[in-house]
């Protein structure tokens, strides 16, 4: 049952960009984006996969509780009792007038209405807005809006356009319009961080396993940046080319987001260590942290950067796969270039894990 958590977190951020990018695209005028088809079938699946999705929260809290009380009125509880549970049913009811306002075509104001209230559920629901209600649900808000908005126009051109028309002046809106996302979803991320770990703590997490996942998160967005910087100056510029078809490096920048999801999906699922050294008395490192480090690691009272020679080995060799990712874009090989990122991801942990000294 473990393993669906994370799947089902992932899904969660899946269907929400999907329809967070086909409502905003609807805001844009036909001259100024590609020619974009999404069956409405699609769509009505993907509103009803919210609800199925976002219930893995549910049945992870459920799961937590049942062996002590029972699983009727564990349910009971996190259901009525707890903001996981009431921003569930919430999303519920939102999410099937989304369905309904989507089958009569009904405005995309409200359409755009149901998911923001959606959306602000999610916040609602989320760890930091527990700890600091307002100041959680505003930050984390926020952060999920920008993300689903960046990677769902993303995912909507890249494989639901049907054609290259009016390719420059999308990218002339949508370039700095991700920018002003990805600076927004860097703040907010940064913020809301910090409510989870302390800057002096972030290497020492790096043992647990929600360091770990923080940790791909924060190295996945790097070839994240640089297809963006191929999608928006690189691409811009090879438009004149007739030859030249721009959807599969955005397909290819939308499948790197797709991993910066898994991650955050995962990351979603394990317990946020507020305090490192406690948590790891308590609970553990991480298996995987002390099978690559080869220790057993039951303190972090001495952890810190150490480069080695295997360590700036593996950085440097980290760099050389971003060069190749821009490579890639010369020989029109988007695939290759991602590739070369989910390289730069494995190859850059490694050497920094490496560099940790124990």
């Amino acid at each position: 049952m473990a393993f669906l958590i994370p799947i089902a977190e992932f899904g969660t951020y899946l269907m929400f960009s999907i329809l967070v990018g086909h409502v905003a695209l609807q805001f844009v005028p036909e001259t100024n984006k590609p020619k974009i088809y999404i069956a409405k079938p699609f769509l009505l699946l993907s509103t009803l996969g919210i609800i199925i999705f976002t219930l893995g929260p549910i049945v992870q809290t459920i799961s937590y509780f049942q062996n002590g009380i029972g699983f009727a009125l564990a349910a009971k509880s996190v259901l009525l009792d707890f903001q996981v549970g009431k921003s569930w049913i919430f999303i519920g009811f939102m999410a099937t007038f989304l369905w309904i306002t989507l089958l009569l075509n009904g405005s995309k104001y409200i359409q755009a209405f149901w998911l923001l209230l959606m959306i602000l559920a999610v916040g609602y629901s989320s760890h930091v807005a527990s700890l600091s209600f307002w100041a959680g649900l505003f930050s984390h808000s926020t952060h999920f809006l920008m993300v689903t908005l960046w990677t769902g126009i993303i995912i909507n051109v890249a494989w639901f356009s049907k054609d290259q028309s009016n390719w420059s002046k999308f990218l002339r809106w949508f370039t700095p319009f991700a920018s002003i996302c990805f600076i927004i979803i860097i703040l907010s991320g940064i913020y809301l961080m910090l409510f989870v770990v302390e800057p002096k703590d972030y290497v020492k997490s790096w043992v647990l396993p929600y360091g770990q996942m923080l940790l791909f998160k924060h190295i996945s967005i790097i070839p994240v940046v640089i297809f963006a910087f191929i999608n928006s100056v690189l691409a811009r510029k090879s438009l004149n080319h007739s030859s030249f078809n721009p959807r599969p490096w955005i397909r290819g920048e939308s499948v790197v987001l797709l991993i910066v999801f898994y991650f955050t999906a995962v990351m979603g699922t394990l317990s946020p260590p507020h305090e490192v050294e406690f948590t790891v008395k308590s609970e553990g490192a991480s298996k995987w942290a002390e099978w690559v480090l080869g220790k057993n690691i039951i303190s972090t009272l001495n952890i810190n950067l150490f480069p080695t020679f295997q360590s700036v080995l593996l950085i440097l060799l980290s760099i050389l796969f971003l060069i190749l990712i821009l490579v890639s874009f010369k020989r029109a090989k988007s695939a290759v270039a991602v590739i070369f990122g989910v390289g730069f991801v494995i190859t850059l942990y490694i050497g920094l894990m490496f560099a940790l000294s124990i």
